[in-house]
């Protein structure tokens, strides 16, 4: 499975769990939610827990193991962008997963070269080298 399509597994399984809210939903649900393979879907949520957006609590549920998957206070954080990356045109880019794996090279756009030049003139004029 590429890192693109995992990404995208993730942020439909972590919309789910968010969702379904405190009182969190099986796993077999979010499986047949998104009709993805239950073998991967286990993998990602491993991942998601190592990194604290979700957690797992084990139930028997018609005789069987499975657990609940609930989301931590981390599922819900605002991330916030300090200020002075606010300016840089590639962090609001429907590109920027293309750049980031390799797909598209950022020197060739045009709205990040508009950008550094826009940025350069600005230090210039207020007396910072660049």
């Amino acid at each position: 499975m590429s890192k693109e399509i995992a990404d995208v597994i993730e942020r439909r399984i972590l919309d789910v769990v968010r969702k379904a809210g405190e009182k969190g939903i099986l796993q077999r649900e979010i499986w047949a939610k998104l009709s993805i393979d239950s073998r991967k879907g286990h993998r990602i949520l491993k991942h998601l827990e190592a990194q604290g957006y979700i957690e797992r609590i084990p139930v028997t549920y018609r005789g069987r193991r499975t657990y609940i998957v609930k989301p931590t206070s981390k599922l819900f954080a605002v991330v916030r962008i300090p200020p002075v990356l606010e300016e840089i045109p590639c962090f609001y880019c429907e590109h920027l997963p293309h750049c980031s794996s390799g797909y598209r090279d950022p020197l060739s756009c045009e709205k990040f070269i508009a950008w550094l030049k826009a940025s350069k003139t600005v230090r210039a004029s207020v007396g910072v080298a660049t």
